[in-house]
């Protein structure tokens, strides 16, 4: 058979060059085969891990376990294998190696494309991303890393791609060449804004004493993969069902002096209670600012804030008068007095109220379906009041392995 030339006219007669007609299909079908042989040589890694150090694996994975919950087996099992792979990629042995740079020594030599194997000697140089998603097209997207604004070109491999161009995700990655290859999928959540969640990875990395939200995002990948359906679930006041126009001015003065101090779930939680009271008692409100710091000191005796107010405090932080707040306080505590025993048992597990409240461990829903605030768009509780959802078990305190 003649050889064809790049420049040739293509055989097929289209009239195009060889190079931009079939030939550039035939390129096309390579990268197809070298695509699903990565996604193969995934799988022989995962086998070669658990083969070798599974039982590394697996105590890591319950220690893990202490800290998160599982309430479905199903869900179980999904954390057991993205936790399997980041073990892989990210953590160091006894001898200071990492499964993956073991791999790669013991197996490479086996693998006789030579493109495929130049491109397995990089995975060493593993990383985990946050981002938005910049565009799709079939199983290339183009995403924004959420930290650097860097914008980096990845693939998906055999899964189908459902993501969202706009939508926030969160995955680990390999180099391919000069792009990237998912390992093994990105994880998204549609209903989660991306600052929403930036903000939430960076605040927990200072307050692990992290310099840098990827170092943090790398050693806590999982515990933040459970995390974030949470933040996901975040109330939109413009889409609840306020009777009266006052009403809503009161949730948003109440969401914008508390949603840089806290955890949204937390706020949502406080717009939550306002709501109920609101449907059970029509009050004609003059100065909207009394009454957001009410709900602000009626929120601080159920969940931890982080800084503790007085009501007198509080009333100067709204410009309102402190005698007051402390009547329509004690109104709410009346008209809700169900909805704050059930709040407060969920937060301090049983009767009594501790002075230090430990926090609860947080709620995990299975990736990467979104987290629920647990209310419709009027506003109404569906089930158990958010604040289940709101902490996870004690602060990272530390960067890993620094002891208390």
């Amino acid at each position: 058979m003649e050889k064809i030339n790049r420049n040739d006219l293509c055989p097929c007669g289209s009239g195009e060059k060889y190079s931009k007609c079939c030939g550039a299909n035939k390129a096309i079908s390579i990268n197809l085969i070298i695509e699903s042989e990565l996604d193969e040589l995934q799988k022989r890694i995962l086998h070669f891990a658990f083969f070798h150090f599974g039982n590394e694996i697996n105590e890591d994975f319950e220690d893990l376990s202490e800290m998160i919950d599982f309430d479905m087996e199903q869900e179980r099992e999904f954390y057991e294998l993205i936790h399997a792979i980041w073990f892989s990629l990210f953590e160091e042995l006894d001898d200071e190696e990492t499964i993956i740079e073991k791999f790669i020594a013991a197996e490479a030599g086996k693998i006789k494309r030579p493109k495929l194997k130049q491109i397995l000697q990089t995975w060493s140089n593993a990383r985990v991303i946050a981002g938005k998603v910049i565009s799709v097209d079939n199983n290339q997207l183009t995403v924004e890393d959420g930290f650097t604004s860097e914008q980096l070109n990845a693939i998906v491999g055999s899964v189908n791609v459902t993501i969202e161009e706009g939508s926030f995700f969160i995955g680990m990655i390999v180099p391919y060449e000069q792009n990237y290859l998912f390992f093994p999928s990105p994880f998204d959540l549609p209903v989660l804004k991306p600052e929403h969640a930036f903000s939430f990875i960076e605040d927990s990395s200072l307050d692990a004493d992290y310099d840098s939200p990827q170092e943090y995002l790398k050693d806590f990948f999982l515990e933040v993969l459970s995390e974030l359906p949470i933040i996901g679930g975040m109330l939109e006041i413009e889409e609840m069902e306020w009777s009266k126009p006052i009403y809503k001015e009161v949730a948003d003065i109440f969401k914008a002096k508390l949603e840089s101090e806290v955890p949204p779930p937390i706020v949502d939680t406080g717009i939550i209670l306002w709501f109920n009271f609101c449907e059970k008692k029509q009050k004609r409100i003059q100065n909207p600012n009394l009454y957001a710091a009410a709900v602000h000191y009626l929120l601080s005796t159920i969940a931890p804030l982080g800084e503790t107010r007085t009501q007198k405090e509080l009333a100067r932080l709204y410009g309102a008068a402190a005698n007051a707040v402390a009547s329509i306080v004690l109104e709410m505590e009346t008209e809700l007095s169900a909805e704050i025993a059930e709040l407060k048992g969920l937060v301090f597990g049983g009767e009594e109220s501790p002075a230090m409240p430990p926090f609860e461990t947080a709620s995990i829903i299975e990736f990467p379906i979104g987290g629920s605030s647990g209310v419709d768009k009027a506003g109404k509780q569906k089930s158990k009041p958010e604040l289940a959802l709101i902490e996870k078990k004690g602060k990272k305190g530390a960067k890993k392995g620094q002891e208390d």
